[in-house]
């Protein structure tokens, strides 16, 4: 029987981006949404990376097929939303969100009883590394 929802809890650590690509790509091949693959992980890593530099605490990875995409959320232990930066041209980090609004049909977050979730829809693989800036990107 095929699942459509996979939650997976990730502790913090280096090794957590991995374990949430690993555990995404996975479920993407199983349903067949290989299409979907590179910008999906993509953004994935960025979500949980975000969640680990900004909160503490254990996050959950939630993957869920959506029609003929995919509905990815990180749940974190702190309320305080994702704010999107200006980071300079040679910063390492700061630009999350601005991959998420490129790469991403849509995305936002929620606010839970313990936290909030941060999401992303992908739907289709279609024009998404055209869209990306690349020289804003460079210092990724």
């Amino acid at each position: 029987m095929q699942h459509d929802q996979d939650a997976l809890e990730l502790e913090p650590g280096l090794d957590a981006p991995a374990a949430a690509r690993q555990h995404v790509g996975s479920r993407l091949l199983a349903w067949g949404l290989d299409d979907l693959v590179d910008p999906v992980l993509l953004l994935t890593s960025e979500v949980v990376t975000n969640a680990l530099l900004h909160t503490r605490g254990p996050l959950v990875l939630t993957v869920q097929r959506d029609g003929a995409g995919v509905r990815i959320e990180v749940a974190d232990g702190t309320a305080v939303p994702p704010v999107q930066r200006r980071p300079s041209a040679g910063a390492a980090t700061g630009r999350g969100l601005q991959l998420l609004q490129a790469v991403a049909d849509e995305w936002g977050w929620t606010p839970t009883d313990t936290g909030k979730r941060v999401w992303f829809r992908v739907l289709t693989d279609i024009g998404w590394a055209p869209e990306l800036d690349r020289e804003g990107l460079a210092g990724l």
